[in-house]
């Protein structure tokens, strides 16, 4: 099988299926016209299987380079945002956390962890302890100037380089940091 087959058996497919859902403008958008829609209709199976594997092509491939790059971007940022989100819930990330910086539900967080094999005891979290805060401030202190607010994808890039520093929960240093920026 020939790699115009291939392309003008999807098309015909495409064509095929909105034709019978009545989409002719979707048709038209291909590029055919009125009178070549009507024809394709008119095939019998034989004809169309025929029509969908012959060697010569009728369609033809048009990269939109434009569209393609930021389509690339798009799935980069999307990758990027998804490995930070594994890595805040491998840290402990909660899911009013999660929320909070990336709108994601109830459902989505807990979805995620069971995929990252991640179990989550239920209940409150400790504390952090004296230590713990002072560590996680003078951490925050001397970090706090590369980032513009907490809120931000550099703010959370840092509360998770402190707690994998510190071995904190991620939630908790959240916590704490936002009680000390909001005062």
């Amino acid at each position: 099988m020939s790699m115009f087959s291939n392309l003008n058996q999807v098309v015909l497919n495409e064509i095929l299926v909105n034709l019978q859902e009545g989409n002719i403008n979707v048709c038209r958008n291909y590029g055919f016209s009125k009178q070549e829609l009507q024809e394709i209709e008119k095939l019998s199976t034989e004809e169309v299987y025929e029509l969908a594997n012959t060697k010569a092509p009728f369609a033809k491939v048009e990269i939109n380079h434009d569209a393609f790059w930021r389509l690339v971007a798009r799935v980069r940022m999307s990758s990027q945002e998804r490995r930070l989100i594994d890595r805040a819930l491998m840290l402990g990330a909660s899911i009013q956390m999660l929320n909070s910086y990336f709108g994601l539900t109830t459902s989505k967080v807990s979805a995620r962890r069971s995929l990252l094999g991640k179990q989550e005891p239920m209940g409150r979290k400790p504390a952090a302890t004296e230590e713990e805060e002072k560590l996680i401030w003078d951490l925050w202190q001397e970090h706090k100037g590369d980032v513009q607010t907490i809120e931000s994808t550099e703010g959370l890039e840092l509360l998770i380089l402190i707690a994998e520093e510190t071995g904190i929960n991620l939630t908790e240093i959240w916590k704490l940091v936002s009680r000390w920026n909001a005062a």
